[in-house]
């Protein structure tokens, strides 16, 4: 049974915490939140992840910060659920009191400081995985098995996509602060530029254009494409909509034999176009399941078995970060970046 500490109870923090709940080998033990009433759970906290309001923390121990309970709780893992740019400074603090860390995406907002994670991972000799849902998500998933195994043939191209509205909900309002939250490339366009980086590596070469918003000074608009010498060509585009938009996030995949479409708006969200002389979507054939639990009882399964944590490893995760400098460098300079394998 592993004791889990949560760091942060906002909206990742009790969508983390349910899926502890969940787990057979996890016990809930200790959480720290800045803000008293979020340890009482008293209170609906917004987002745009759906969240449990029910919980009853009279039995864990509560701590007001995060030091608090790295220096006091009786904990094997801490998951890290704070505001992105707290993320690299509580996990090597964890990683140095000896305690494995899940840390909540994004792993960093740079690269040296995904780096520095990484070294204070290996120097404790602790495990160190980064909740990159996206790998685990099942619609996902299937592109990922169906490109591994040549299905469809080829994959040629993937459009994806992951658009919403400006998040005016957060904690101090740090989601709109370009310095704390990185803007949407960070917070949204992040899980699609990793995934890609999941499945197909480093691309070869990224183009990219983006527009600043006044109202956050970051790039709220996004396009980006990945361009691979012997693989597909990738359009990945997203951000913020000043107008409070539903959240949205799917994709499209051409191969050589078929056509993948994810669309949650379409019944079922994930299809399958097939026959080339006729118009006809067919259900994909996938297990389904929550992407959020399959990523936390993984990495505790990796602590179990002392594997290595292979689909989602700390080093693959900071490059995605690199990716994400690379495409806002494009963006600055308006020239292509090429990539040095």
């Amino acid at each position: 049974m592993f004791k889990i500490g949560i760091i942060g109870i906002g909206m990742m923090g009790r969508v983390h915490t349910s899926r502890y709940l969940q787990l057979p080998n996890a016990q809930l033990t200790a959480i720290a939140d800045i803000s008293p009433e979020k340890l009482e759970a008293k209170h609906v906290i917004h987002g745009n992840i759906a969240q449990d309001d029910t919980f009853n923390f009279d039995h864990v121990a509560k701590y007001a910060s995060g030091d608090e309970l790295i220096a006091q709780a009786d904990v094997d893992v801490i998951d890290i659920c704070l505001p992105s740019y707290l993320h690299a400074e509580y996990a090597i603090k964890a990683l140095a009191a000896g305690r494995h860390v899940l840390g909540e995406k994004p792993m960093a907002l740079t690269v040296p400081d995904a780096d520095r994670m990484i070294a204070a991972a290996k120097q404790a000799d602790r495990r160190l995985m980064i909740a990159q849902c996206v790998r685990f998500w099942p619609e996902y998933l299937f592109i990922r098995e169906h490109v591994q195994k040549g299905t469809f043939g080829k994959l040629l191209s993937l459009n994806m996509y992951r658009l919403g509205g400006r998040p005016i909900w957060s904690w101090d309002n740090w989601f709109l602060d370009p310095a704390r939250s990185g803007g949407p490339i960070i917070d949204l366009q992040l899980h699609d530029i990793d995934f890609v980086n999941h499945v197909f590596g480093l691309p070869d070469r990224i183009q990219a254009t983006g527009r600043k918003s006044p109202a956050t000074g970051s790039y709220d608009t996004i396009h980006a494409l990945f361009s691979y010498d012997d693989g597909p060509q990738i359009h990945i585009r997203g951000g913020w909509s000043m107008a409070q938009i539903p959240f949205q996030a799917g994709f499209d995949a051409w191969f050589e034999r078929g056509f993948v479409r994810f669309d949650g708006r379409n019944d079922p969200p994930l299809q399958v176009f097939a026959n080339p002389n006729k118009k006809e979507a067919k259900p994909a054939e996938y297990e389904p399941g929550d992407a959020y639990y399959n990523e936390i009882a993984y990495f505790l399964n990796r602590i179990e078995t002392g594997a290595p944590p292979d689909e989602c490893l700390p080093q693959s995760t900071r490059d995605s970060i690199q990716l994400i400098e690379q495409t806002r460098q494009a963006i600055e300079s308006g020239e292509t970046i090429k990539q040095t394998h």
